[in-house]
């Protein structure tokens, strides 16, 4: 009896162990919005010049101009923040940089204010990431991540590889 205890025992911790692998890496998979092209049901609600899938050194980013205030937005059907505690991408200034964008969540379509501002450099890919607790966003649910403008118009920039972790 001691034995057969001792095995159940055994396959059971077995099996939490197994269990725990694919839970943690459930919750760590990166939700993708864009990589060379709009993933996993992503859309451009864009109030600016947007060109998806510019060919640029072998990689398709996202091409943005535009006016005073205008933005990059992208949506999504609403989906929980839960588990995620970053938004990433990868973003270049084009040819002069400088633009001064405020990154913000969107939740039911308006924008939940932040003060997260970027300006990338010119012609120069950098990485960045963006604490969604930065962004007021952290364990809420949201429907779209948008780029805007400041009260000036602005050269080309690219943006690509943005995704949540």
């Amino acid at each position: 009896m001691t034995n057969r205890r001792s095995a159940l025992a055994a396959l059971a911790g077995l099996a939490a162990g197994l269990m725990r692998p694919a839970q943690a890496q459930t919750q760590t998979q990166p939700f993708v919005v864009y990589d060379d092209e709009l993933k996993n049901g992503w859309q451009s609600w864009s109030w600016a010049k947007v060109d998806l899938s510019v060919p640029v050194s072998g990689a398709k980013p996202i091409k943005v101009q535009g006016d005073p205030w205008s933005a990059l937005a992208l949506h999504h059907d609403a989906f929980p923040t839960t588990g995620y505690t970053k938004l990433t991408f990868t973003i270049n200034g084009g040819a002069q940089g400088g633009q001064s964008l405020t990154i913000k969540a969107m939740v039911d379509g308006k924008p939940v204010e932040s003060s997260y501002v970027i300006q990338p450099k010119a012609k120069t890919w950098a990485q960045v990431e963006v604490p969604l607790k930065e962004l007021a966003v952290d364990g809420k649910t949201i429907d779209g991540i948008a780029w805007q403008a400041q009260a000036n118009p602005y050269s080309a920039y690219y943006i690509t590889r943005i995704q949540f972790e």
